[in-house]
């Protein structure tokens, strides 16, 4: 029997499990005396709505998508293992592009066994979809539960920076509507939010506060290769911003003026030749991230995604060369946090991200005004958000540059726009300190 698209059964399970994981939660807050914990629960209950909405969006009003490829890839894959447990655990540690000669026809069955990314979602998705009985909706739970670890871990850092004002960093870490549905469902995207939220959250504590603990260090690393083996562009937009935030860590430490720039500049260059090496050294390590297959890769998003119409959008002429990419950042970054404009909404999905754009717009217009120049100034002072302010700039040029998609771009630029929106916090709550004094 079915309700809504989602059988009796599936919501029953569905409900079991929700409630299982709340009673939990709830008997992990009791313990707890910090004040912040106040948001846990309410945190948990937003990322559970998020999931739902993205199920709900993806089965009624898509119908289609990478989102039910990844579930019944899984699906299959989690059946092995009651039928076949060997076969399991030998798929489990096969390559996308290497499968047993006895076991190659799983690559016709699972159409996503055959690219490395999606072969390993497929993978990673399998225990939850076993715990899940198989069902879309209830996976889907489990996928929202991780994503509520992972934005919890980024609000921690948040409250850290701004300890009076907590309720503002529960809505940048929990309440940004991008974030909160395409960050909840069976998609890579889920993924990959929560590894570089965790991997924000270690980041700031072991190396900017200087914290000692050894499971967090784990943590972080096992969950950076989560991040590589499903996006590693992510980490190549994270690794230049952490330098350069840990160069400011480096940089305050030094009380003499003269000798803390000289520091600098020195810590800029050995930056600067770390981020030249850097693409060279991936690229040794993984041919698909030589300068023609990027290049390759990018002209055919360009191409492809301005032939399906739709919610597309593109950046005018663009000259595939340094000085031609270099030209379209601003207009990159425009529209990764400020589009798509109201005039340019094609579905209703579209007109929750225009709405969202235009208050960031909003925003960051008044603080441009009020503060100028100041703003550099706030956000060098503070390392970690210089860290948050190029990740974001750089990350958000990517994707913003090549997606040409209003759909896919709300779902690529999910993880920095909480960064993003922290930092206009952080500036207008300086802003208004600046008023008081």
């Amino acid at each position: 029997m079915q309700m809504g698209g989602f059988s009796i059964i599936e919501i029953g399970i569905w409900v079991i499990y929700f409630t299982i994981l709340l009673q939990v939660l709830l008997i992990y807050k009791q313990g707890k005396t910090e004040s912040y914990f106040g948001f846990f629960i309410p945190a948990f209950l937003l990322k559970v709505f998020g999931g739902v909405v993205f199920a709900i969006i993806y089965k009624f009003y898509y119908g289609y998508g990478d989102t039910f490829l990844y579930h019944e890839g899984a699906k299959i894959l989690g059946k092995t293992l009651f039928d076949e447990p060997a076969t399991y655990f030998r798929l489990l540690f096969s390559e996308n592009a290497n499968l047993p000669a006895d076991l190659s026809y799983f690559s016709q069955d699972i159409q996503y066994s055959r690219g490395a990314q999606e072969w390993f979602m497929v993978k990673t998705l399998s225990p939850f979809s076993i715990l899940s009985f198989h069902y879309y909706f209830v996976t889907t739970l489990f996928l929202s539960f991780i994503s509520f670890f992972g934005a919890w871990k980024l609000f921690r850092v948040f409250i850290d920076l701004i300890p009076k004002y907590k309720h503002l960093a529960f809505i940048a870490a929990f309440c940004i509507p991008s974030v909160l549905i395409w960050g909840g469902g069976i998609m890579k995207d889920t993924m990959t939010l929560t590894g570089i939220n965790i991997i924000l959250y270690g980041s700031y504590f072991l190396l900017f506060k200087k914290q000692k603990h050894f499971l967090l260090w784990a943590t972080l690393l096992f969950w950076g290769w989560i991040v590589y083996q499903l996006k590693a562009y992510i980490l190549i937009a994270f690794i230049p911003a952490l330098l350069f935030g840990l160069n400011g860590v480096i940089r305050d430490k030094i009380g003499s003026v003269f000798l803390r720039r000289i520091v600098s500049l020195a810590l800029i260059f050995i930056t600067s030749v770390a981020i030249y090496l850097g693409p060279i050294i991936l690229r040794d390590l993984n041919a698909n991230y030589s300068a023609s297959a990027i290049t390759g890769k990018v002209k055919g998003f360009h191409s492809w995604h301005s032939d399906v119409g739709g919610s597309t959008y593109d950046l005018g002429v663009v000259e595939y060369s340094l000085t031609g990419v270099i030209q379209k950042i601003p207009a990159s970054l425009n529209v990764t946090f400020f589009r798509p404009y109201p005039w340019e909404i094609s579905n209703i999905v579209g007109l929750f991200t225009s709405f969202e754009s235009l208050v960031l717009f909003g925003v960051f217009i008044y603080l441009l005004v009020k503060l100028r120049f100041r703003i550099i100034r706030i956000l060098n002072a503070e390392p970690i958000l210089i860290l948050f302010t190029l990740y974001a700039l750089i990350f958000g040029f990517v994707v913003g540059f090549t997606s040409y998609n209003f759909g896919a771009l709300a779902r690529y630029k999910i993880p920095v726009l909480s960064l993003f929106t922290f930092v206009l916090i952080y500036l207008y709550n300086e802003l208004k300190t600046e008023k008081k004094n």
